[in-house]
């Protein structure tokens, strides 16, 4: 995660925050992955679900948390910074 400073006029900040590709990739591998170990759907055992169903079924929803958990923490991370 990349955060620069763009604006500082008097106590007006403008902040642009650049997050890899990757690394929301993997957050949301993980995310899949942890509703995939607790999920239980039809004709799969608890844990067994292909992960390329996972991602067609709940893919939108989780990209979603992936990205407002990302914003949140980003934004918390820029204005900690002095």
């Amino acid at each position: 995660m990349q955060i620069t400073e763009t604006n500082a006029e008097g106590l007006k900040r403008e902040f642009t925050v650049t997050v890899a590709s990757n690394d929301i990739e993997q957050k949301m591998q993980d995310r899949l992955s942890e509703i995939g170990r607790t999920i239980r759907l039809p004709g799969f055992r608890p844990g067994k679900v292909p992960m390329q169903l996972l991602r067609k079924r709940y893919g939108p929803s989780v990209m979603g948390e992936v990205l407002e958990r990302t914003v949140s923490d980003s934004s918390n991370e820029a204005m900690r910074e002095p």
